[in-house]
């Protein structure tokens, strides 16, 4: 064997070396380009996931839903899928909360003297029942409230549902402090009604007052305009809809008042209750109410633990665009700032209160809304409430007959209040005195 001298085998090894880093430094740089030529084809396979918020919040995009085919979903599907099916936009809409939710759904159990199932029942049979006897029309009023809504909710819900050819005359808004400071919410893209209805609508200028930190809204930024990354949210709707398969669905369920866990809810529960697995008929209100005040002053001492947090300014954001939005649509507008008992209101500073009420009032102005402040009104008693905040039937009938006699009382709001197919003799006759407010 011929030895090389030292010399030579290390220049051949310096040689070899940089030979190697170049070759791997080319593997590298073409691996990279053909995994950005792939990824980029694969995001235009995959446009097509971006076209929902093109086309908005439809029948044909609800029908290709999971919760569709399973009947089983969140609030959000199901007020949306109430809607969507309706031939028409009912002349009247309320937007809120469980606070608007508990007060409908209790107070028409006495006016129908049956059961209600919050999933279904979404004509607010008290408020109509109300408006005719003001107005001497029949109406049709829809409760789109979605248990922990926020002032955001309510816009985002607004903008996927109401159509420039097919949207409501008159929107009744219940709102309370916990719409705009719940100290339990980061921000507010947190909530399950904008993770559902944010895929249908553009935020613009928004997006940003919906995220907490610059990172969370980068990463929503890249999720709704990323197509595959659209698509991975797409492949999971179809594995959850895979993994129902064999489930009954949620209309050949008994109507009982026990959920299919076997578990038994109170009312304030069927109110306030959330989740991804909400099927018709097990959710009921049941005729007669029974009456029972539950303490919920801890619960309200954590969400109100701060009074102005972040939250507070991205809400009033979201708020003025919702008032912003409807009077540019030309639809009228009632915000009505819920009732509530001494000692929840107690658990927020004068100072607050003062701040609170002021904003409302000026901005319904600025947007050309009625503004109603109930909040302390002196006509609901203890007796009216299941808790702190949430009205009984007794309650959702009080607050019911007075926003009637507000809309009563308006040769506007009436207008808006009644069908527009209604012959134009009867809608010039309808009745714009308030009605009697003497209390049953």
């Amino acid at each position: 064997m011929t030895d090389f001298p030292e010399t030579e085998i290390q220049a051949a090894k310096n040689t070899a070396e940089p030979l190697a880093g170049s070759s791997n430094r080319k593997a590298l740089a073409c691996g990279f380009v053909i995994a950005v030529i792939a990824f980029s084809l694969i995001n235009l396979l995959a446009l097509g996931t971006l076209s929902e918020r093109a086309s908005g919040l439809t029948r044909e995009a609800l029908s290709k839903r999971s919760e569709e085919s399973s009947q089983q979903g969140s609030w959000s599907f199901w007020v949306a899928r109430n809607y969507l099916m309706k031939e028409k936009a009912p002349p009247v809409v309320m937007f809120g909360s469980s606070l608007i939710g508990s007060a409908t759904f209790s107070a028409d159990t006495l006016t129908v003297k049956n059961y209600r199932d919050c999933v279904v029942d979404r004509r607010a049979a008290t408020l109509e029942k109300d408006l005719k006897l003001c107005l001497g029309a029949n109406t049709e009023v829809f409760n789109a409230s979605i248990p922990g809504s926020m002032a955001s909710d309510a816009f985002l819900l607004s903008c996927a549902l109401f159509k420039p050819d097919d949207k409501p005359q008159l929107v009744i808004i219940g709102v309370n402090p916990r719409d705009f400071i719940d100290n339990t919410v980061t921000a507010p893209a947190d909530t399950e009604p904008f993770q559902f209805f944010s895929r249908y609508v553009s935020l613009g200028n928004l997006s940003k007052a919906a995220f907490s930190d610059p990172f969370a809204y980068l990463d929503w930024t890249f999720h709704q305009y990323v197509p595959l990354k659209r698509l991975n949210a797409r492949l999971g709707e179809i594995a959850m809809q895979l993994s129902r398969l064999g489930q009954t669905r949620g209309d050949e369920h008994p109507r009982t008042l026990v959920s299919h866990l076997n578990v038994k809810r109170s009312i304030l529960q069927v109110f306030m209750g959330g989740g991804m697995d909400i099927r018709k008929g097990e959710w009921l209100i049941p005729y007669p109410m029974p009456y029972g005040f539950q303490d919920n002053m801890p619960e309200y001492m954590r969400r109100y633990k701060n009074p102005k947090p972040a939250l507070y300014s991205a809400e009033k954001r979201f708020f003025n665009a919702f008032l912003s939005r409807l009077k540019d649509e030309n639809i009228k507008v009632i915000v009505v700032n819920m009732p509530s008992t001494y000692p929840n209101r107690s658990l927020l500073p004068d100072s607050f209160w003062h701040e609170f009420r002021t904003y409302l009032s000026s901005t319904c102005t600025k947007y050309g809304a009625d503004y109603m402040d109930l909040s302390d009104d002196f006509r609901f008693i203890i007796s009216d409430y299941l808790d702190t905040v949430h009205l009984n039937s007794a309650g959702g009938t009080r607050l019911f007959n007075i926003i009637a006699s507000k809309i009563g009382s308006s040769p506007a709001l009436s207008a808006a209040a009644i069908p527009q197919e209604l012959p134009p003799e009867l809608r010039s006759n309808v009745k714009t005195s308030s009605t009697n407010n003497s209390w049953r």
